[in-house]
């Protein structure tokens, strides 16, 4: 004869506990991100899509005629220049570049827009995963970066369809590498065939001798990730 153990009401109650946590857990990653996706940060300004002298001048030669000619030489020969930094209230500066994608623009943003696939052509990406669901509106990204030191940390990804716009910001419940981070992809339309994209980025390290060697070597960083993304960009297929 077979002799069943029964179990305790205690045992019974410690499965359902586990299986309730757990269950939590998982909720937990596929909601990384339940906030609703806020409004842009900032906007491309209006009169690059306005009409001129009964025309319309394209919104990427308008952007170009803001910047320095040195900057608007380098586009025209490497692909990319790196402007100057602007810092706000003597904070951390924003790293600035405008880049040249020898392709036409929505098909640049339907490409820029997928964050996890940084680590196929990225320099120094060990890591780029996306973390719950991704939407039409974003998703979340958990990074590792190694560049001088190693920076683990989650990123929130925004897309602005409508304004061929990309904004991320720092998800602190992601990892404690950065102490902030923020950033953005604008693209202008140059011609059918041509898109021209305003890059910035900020990003500050914890601890002050990790900022410091991260800043040394930022702008020669910033320099290679361009060129990467422009690769990308040119050879990538769209699904």
């Amino acid at each position: 004869m077979q002799i069943k153990a029964s179990r305790s009401p205690g045992a019974y109650a410690a499965t359902f506990m586990l299986r309730f946590v757990v269950t939590l857990c998982c909720l937990a990653a596929c909601c990384a991100w339940a906030e609703p996706r806020p409004p842009a940060r900032d906007h491309a300004p209006a009169e690059f899509f306005a009409a001129a002298d009964g025309g319309v001048d394209a919104p990427g030669a308008r952007f170009l005629a803001t910047l320095p000619v040195s900057a608007r030489d380098a586009v025209r020969r490497e692909g990319y220049a790196l402007l100057d930094q602007k810092s706000a209230g003597g904070g951390p500066s924003l790293l600035r570049a405008v880049v040249r994608f020898d392709r036409p623009r929505d098909e640049v943003f339907a490409l820029i827009t997928q964050p996890s696939q940084q680590k196929t052509f990225l320099p120094h990406v060990e890591q780029s995963k996306t973390v719950g669901e991704r939407t039409a509106e974003g998703e979340a990204i958990d990074m590792v970066v190694s560049f001088l030191f190693t920076f683990r940390y989650r990123t929130q990804h925004w897309y602005y369809p409508d304004e061929h716009r990309m904004e991320w910001n720092l998800d602190t419940a992601g990892g404690d590498g950065l102490m902030e981070q923020f950033g953005f992809w604008q693209l202008y339309e140059l011609d059918e065939k041509t898109t021209i994209a305003e890059y910035g980025t900020r990003i500050v390290a914890r601890g002050a001798l990790l900022n410091f060697l991260r800043s040394l070597g930022e702008r020669g960083a910033i320099g290679d990730a361009l060129e990467a993304f422009r690769k990308h960009v040119h050879t990538a297929k769209l699904d």
